[in-house]
């Protein structure tokens, strides 16, 4: 059965003009596939067929040509919201700074891992693989507003994937902020299927004390004891998530 949350759930941040698509585009932060849609426009997936010549009995002399793969170049342009005091792009958009970074580095630190998929229709194809990262600034037409053009290159094969949206009904976690909390401070963790949520660990210890904000937000009080790189799980009827990794003080 397809579930919908993700759609469902997809907005833009505060400030932006992006719009929501019915196509979804996830990227991988802290070891966690986090939709960044909502701030997406333009999204395009632009295959292009990887062909070899093949001679077919009966048609000799005529060219014939069999596809082997695709290589994907996907592009997005992105609207970077500014925090009015600090002139920073806003935490709630950790994605969009750590891509322009991304865009800017070598080697290994210039690649992204990326989910693309349909946001309805789980038997359409769901691709994902390892990019490449270009930027290019554009003018976004107003003087308080910076828009990014982003071009992704495939870095090796793209697979294709059992689509996202196929649910186990277990809670997805997408991302937790801020980093850096010591036992005792609040975290706000953001994802889907949290509705209902019976536990929220930090590594192997429990929290004391977490509230569900609403399916998409809850928040959980470090417990004590915590430091350094843990991970963050939380658990409902249907199971437990899968691990978020976290970095505590």
């Amino acid at each position: 059965m397809s579930d919908f949350t993700l759609y469902e759930t997809t907005k833009p941040t505060d400030g932006s003009l992006a719009l929501a698509h019915q196509r979804i585009v996830r990227v991988k932060r802290n070891g966690v596939f986090e939709n960044i849609t909502g701030d997406v426009n333009n999204l395009m997936v632009n295959p292009t067929p990887i062909t070899v010549p093949r001679e077919v009995y009966g048609t000799k002399g005529r060219q014939s040509e069999e596809i082997i793969g695709y290589n994907f170049g996907p592009t997005f342009s992105a609207e970077a919201v500014r925090d009015p005091a600090t002139k920073q792009i806003v935490i709630t958009q950790p994605w969009l700074a750590e891509l322009i970074r991304k865009a800017y580095a070598e080697g290994a630190e210039n690649r992204v891992e990326v989910q693309i998929f349909d946001a309805f229709d789980e038997s359409l194809p769901a691709f994902e693989g390892t990019f490449s990262v270009a930027v290019a600034e554009a003018s976004a037409g107003y003087a308080d507003k910076m828009v990014y053009n982003f071009t992704l290159t495939n870095f090796g094969v793209v697979n294709q994937i059992t689509s996202p949206i196929v649910s186990d009904g277990k809670p997805v976690l997408e991302s937790a902020l801020p980093s850096g909390q010591a036992a005792g401070d609040q975290v706000a963790v953001r994802g889907y299927k949290f509705t209902g949520a019976t536990s929220v660990d930090f590594g192997a210890t429990a929290a004391d004390q977490f509230l569900v904000v609403d399916d998409q937000t809850l928040i959980a009080v470090i417990p004590t004891g915590v430091t350094g790189a843990t991970t963050i799980t939380v658990t409902n009827a249907d199971g437990v998530s899968e691990t978020l990794n976290y970095t505590a003080a």
